[in-house]
């Protein structure tokens, strides 16, 4: 059955839809994204490097450390003008995976002055009274 339809499908002109890959994107798939200039590729690379941020800053603050330290006035167009700089410097990690190379090009270009100390956590609470009457 299932060859009759793909036969259907080729002799009426249409090929047929093979599935989607699924898995990391590489940097230089990512910087092809980032290149175009139609609104979607837009999206998508804007989309992808502030994920990337995100998820950095969140495991930032579980682990207590610092990857890089951005100013808080960047945009995002300052994080893709970053990711395609850093692969035009560096173009043997086109092959990486998309998400690490915006790492690393994040943490060549933002880095940390100082060492930045783990964020406060909740304060403690206050000690209990004492029951015990002073003599």
């Amino acid at each position: 059955m299932f060859i009759s339809l793909i036969a259907a499908t080729l002799l009426a002109g249409e090929a047929p839809r093979l599935p989607t890959r699924i898995g990391f994107a590489s940097a230089g798939e990512l910087a092809l994204r980032c290149a175009e200039t139609s609104p979607a590729g837009a999206t998508y690379c804007f989309t992808y490097i502030a994920a990337v941020y995100d998820t950095v800053r969140a495991y930032e603050q579980w682990l207590h450390l610092r990857e890089f330290c951005l100013p808080y006035n960047v945009t995002q167009s300052d994080l893709r003008r970053t990711f395609i700089d850093y692969l035009g410097t560096h173009p043997l990690d086109r092959s990486g995976q998309a998400a690490s190379v915006v790492v690393a090009a994040l943490k060549q270009h933002y880095p940390c002055a100082v060492a930045v100390p783990p964020p406060l956590s909740a304060p403690s609470p206050a000690p209990k009274p004492s029951l015990r009457t002073p003599r």
